[in-house]
């Protein structure tokens, strides 16, 4: 008998179209249909790994009969076992003097990839040849099973005639492909199958009158799933990918897309790996467009090369045609909000002490609301260093350095250094710790003249030393809560720090914003991001968190925090523009997470500042979830003059097919819905159907878009059209 790879050559189509299935499901799970018929195990399946054609084959039968000449009759229960390789038949027929076998009786063949059944089988040991008809088959580790007419299989290839496949029970095909006949060549490792058809509930809804496919893991060339959506902005929204195998290291994906709206365009994405590179070209085109005119695109090009074990060069270049390109062709919130398109590129180097990169960036505004030249400032290049390295167990020593030239079409241009030496004594014992910290920071400034202020200083210096504290403890107890046994840590921490006034106001703010404030906030040096401006402090940071470990696991179950800088001088260093910190100390920062059990959490921040008692920042988030796939999603989140918004999102199953998805983003600050999404989704053993409708913001004048989202799932294939990204990326968590 020919060995294992003629039969699954006859299947490589289908082997290969549920190769995803096979990565995902284990086993057999059609809970969802009603009464599944499949095709069982004849065998226990074992480990094997051997290659069958290398061992001999073992027949048993309950009679021989040789009496006639040059051939042999095995009938009865007749067996054939190698390796992994098992066949039973009625009766097995071999002529010796041709070479040649045929069974009598249904066939029964298994291995550890698939089982199936044949009415007959006959082959020809001479050429390799084997014929079967009347196949039906299951995959061993999935739900892909189908029938053949009939299947020829010669030395060089394969032909299978009225194939199908289908991940469904063989007694409820909802969906399966089939074609009238299936070519393989099993020296170009290529099948091509005629008149293929996909059918949903008997009914065809895609058909191809040719179909290449590859009968090996290697990628292949050809046309990935459609995607289709209709909005309010855009029209009706169809985008169909072609996938080009270029190269082993290199390959493309050109997506035709068109717009009923707009036009037709078109996206491409070049992925290619070197020993020493990769990267990723991503471009799109749409000449004309119908609804603003001109020709729109957007490009972009992240790049990697690793130069030793210590250097790599990286890139991230970006560019878009116009300052509306996102908000018209976004998918998302996240995306339609983009206002800064950023590109850099440079060389990074690290060691065990130290990190060094060169690197250059430029910013282009990407939404209308921002004003020209408003954009912040090329760095033209950076040159920054990072290191320390202990000395014993109680002394470090390190610098953070950094040059910068700033260039800007409308503000002017500067050049920086910005240099800290600092060194450290850290200090532990069983349960408490003490770093003391001392540096000096000094950056130099080199500033292009102003033409409208020429009283406006071109060199500016600034230095002055930093000094902290960073002390805690650690003590733990047993306790109970809930009924359940926890252990409980108590966690003092005190943060000093002390850094000298310097007047600062004539420094341009060339990179330098305030650091929002959360609980890290309350140990850093500095409450500004970037080198213009360093903070003046006297002030001490008093805070205490207690964790409930699971007294069995470890898994930590609940943490509490609270915490608070107090201010022996008001800090009085300020950017243009911000608003003076309050004299006597920050706002109360508390912060608290439980999650008792694995089905719900919560997780509260709450920011209050008591010199004028209001609260500066709220958040509230909760998730809950159930085994029947109930799951609700909640946040509430405010933070002071900036944004007041509730967050909902639940997935509420209906019955065991049937479940209701929704989501509703409002801000309460602006009395306006951000975005809405109710779907609904029929699911069975081995399909789901899904459709949303969905508003959401997706311009910066606030105009609202609707759309409607179709999708199709094919378990083992994949899915057909479309779904809004937010069910991948937020919203709701575990869809």
């Amino acid at each position: 008998m020919r060995h294992t790879r003629l039969f699954l050559a006859c299947l490589s189509l289908l082997a290969a179209a549920d190769g995803h299935a096979q990565n995902q499901e284990s086993g057999t799970g059609w809970q969802l249909c009603a009464d599944p018929e499949y095709l069982p195990l004849f065998q226990p399946l074992i480990g094997d790994k051997s290659d069958p054609a290398t061992l001999p084959a073992d027949i048993v039968s309950d009679s021989l009969d040789i009496g006639t000449r040059d051939q042999s009759l095995f009938e009865g229960n007749v067996e054939v076992r190698r390796g992994s390789e098992w066949l039973a038949t009625d009766a097995l027929r071999f002529d010796h003097a041709q070479q040649t076998y045929r069974t009598e009786g249904l066939v029964r063949f298994q291995n550890n990839a698939l089982r199936m059944t044949a009415k007959s089988a006959e082959g020809n040991q001479k050429t390799g040849d084997i014929a079967l008809s009347g196949l039906q088959y299951q995959f061993n580790e999935s739900n892909g099973n189908g029938t053949a007419e009939s299947v020829v299989v010669r030395k060089d290839g394969s032909r299978l005639r009225r194939a199908g496949f289908s991940t469904c029970p063989s007694n409820q095909k909802q969906w399966q492909f089939v074609a009238d006949e299936i070519n393989v060549n099993d020296e170009t490792h290529q099948g091509v199958a005629k008149n293929v058809k996909l059918e949903v509930g008997g009914v065809p809804i895609l058909w191809l009158p040719a179909m290449r496919f590859p009968t090996d893991s290697a990628r292949s060339s050809g046309m990935l799933t459609p995607k289709i959506g209709q909005d309010s902005l855009n029209g009706f929204d169809i985008s169909v990918p072609v996938y080009l195998n270029l190269a082993p290291n290199y390959d493309a994906t050109l997506t035709p897309r068109y717009l009923s709206e707009r036009g037709l365009m078109l996206g491409t994405e070049f992925r290619y790996l070197t020993e020493a590179n990769s990267g990723i070209f991503e471009g799109s085109y749409l000449p004309g467009d119908d609804i603003r005119g001109g020709d729109r695109y957007r490009i972009g090009w992240e790049h990697f090369t690793a130069m030793n074990r210590a250097w790599y060069f990286q890139s991230s270049l970006n560019k878009a045609s116009d300052v509306y390109y996102f908000s018209d062709f976004g998918n998302s919130i996240t995306e339609t909000s983009t206002a800064l398109l950023k590109s850099e590129l440079g060389f990074h180097g690290r060691g065990k002490y130290w990190n060094l990169e060169l690197t250059a960036a430029n910013w282009e505004i990407a939404n209308p609301t921002q004003a020209p030249g408003s954009e912040p400032y090329r760095r033209m290049p950076r040159l920054a260093l990072s290191g320390s390295k202990p000395f014993g167990p109680w002394f470090e020593a390190g610098l953070n350095a950094e040059a910068v030239v700033f260039a800007h079409d409308v503000l002017n241009d500067g050049r920086r250094i910005d240099v800290t030496p600092f060194i450290k004594f850290p200090l532990t014992g069983r349960n408490w710790f003490a770093t003391p910290s001392l540096s000096w920071r000094q950056t130099e400034y080199w500033i292009d003249p102003d033409p409208f202020d020429v009283t406006a200083p071109t060199r500016l210096s600034r230095g002055l030393g930093i000094f902290s504290l960073d002390a805690g403890a650690y003590f733990e107890r047993p306790t109970t809560f809930a009924g359940l046994d926890f252990i409980q840590t108590l966690e003092p921490r005190l943060f000093y720090l002390n850094v000298p006034y310097r007047d600062q106001n004539d420094i341009p703010a060339f990179d330098t914003q305030p650091l929002t404030f959360m609980w890290p906030s309350l140990f850093r040096e500095n409450r500004y991001g970037g080198a213009d401006r360093q903070s003046d402090a006297n002030q001490l940071t008093t805070a205490l968190t207690t964790r409930f470990l699971n007294s069995e696991s470890g898994k930590e179950r609940m943490n509490f925090s609270l915490g608070r800088i107090t201010y022996f001088s008001a800090p009085r260093v300020t950017l243009p523009g911000e608003v003076p910190q309050s004299a006597d100390g920050s706002a109360w920062v508390a912060e608290a997470n439980i999650r008792l059990s694995d089905e719900w959490q919560i997780g509260i921040t709450q920011h209050w500042n008591p010199a004028d008692r209001n609260t500066e920042l709220s958040s509230i988030r909760g998730y809950w979830s159930r085994p029947n796939g109930l799951q609700l999603n909640a946040s509430y989140r405010f933070r002071q003059g900036f944004a007041e918004q509730t967050d909902f999102a639940v997935v509420l199953p209906i019955n065991d097919n049937w479940r209701a998805l929704g989501r509703w983003n409002y801000s309460l600050r602006d009395n306006q819905n951000l975005e809405t999404l109710l779907g609904f989704e029929w699911r069975s053993c081995c399909m789901a159907f899904r459709v949303f409708g969905r508003r959401y913001i997706r311009s910066f004048d606030s105009r609202e878009n609707t759309g409607v989202f179709l999708e199709l799932e094919l378990n083992g294939l994949g899915s057909m059209g479309s779904r809004p990204e937010l069910f991948k990326d937020n919203g709701i968590l575990a869809y």
